[in-house]
């Protein structure tokens, strides 16, 4: 069987296991080749990935900043209105502004929280804080200056009738017929 092929030579042997390493190059290299470009695919389609959702997180920022836009365009918009528009006085309170001031007053004239709470529509932690506030009962120092102040006005109701004007021909002070006559 073996008499029917001829004897190589050296060439030839040399000659094949070249053509065979290099056909073992090639195919390394093909192999290679093909690794390297999916890897490189997978790498683009990660890269393509990360740039599309940040295309659409910028799409979504554009659009909450438009959104921000419009609102501060409207309040402007009304702030300009608003400032347009005549204020009306201080003068003209509501009602709760005129319990308030009620309540206020009656608490500097020494009533009791209770007394606050019913008739001015307040909350008993507001009518006990206004007490606190204002109550003269409650602050001695308030309480004495009240006193002296009654004392002096009762001094000078006292010393009234002692001191009278004269009166001139029978007119009183600040009538018609003194200013006329």
């Amino acid at each position: 069987m073996f008499e029917i092929l001829p004897n190589p030579s050296l060439e030839t042997v040399l000659i094949a296991g070249r053509a065979v390493l290099l056909i073992g190059a090639f195919w390394v290299f093909a192999l290679a080749f093909t690794r390297w470009r999916r890897a490189d695919e997978r790498d683009s389609q990660a890269l393509r990935d990360q740039l599309q959702r940040a295309f659409s997180e910028m799409r979504s920022l554009h659009e909450t900043v438009s959104v921000m836009n419009a609102r501060i365009e409207a309040m402007s918009e009304r702030a300009e209105s608003d400032s347009r528009r005549p204020q009306l006085p201080a003068v003209v309170a509501t009602g709760q502004a005129r319990g308030y001031d009620l309540a206020l007053r009656m608490a500097k004239n020494g009533s009791a929280a209770e007394d606050l709470v019913a008739n001015c529509g307040i909350t008993r932690h507001e009518a006990e804080l206004l007490t606190r506030l204002h109550a003269a009962k409650s602050q001695p120092e308030v309480a004495a200056w009240q006193a002296r102040q009654q004392a002096a006005q009762q001094q000078q109701v006292a010393q009234a009738p002692q001191q009278q004007p004269p009166q001139s021909m029978g007119r009183k002070r600040g009538s018609l017929l003194s200013v006329v006559g």
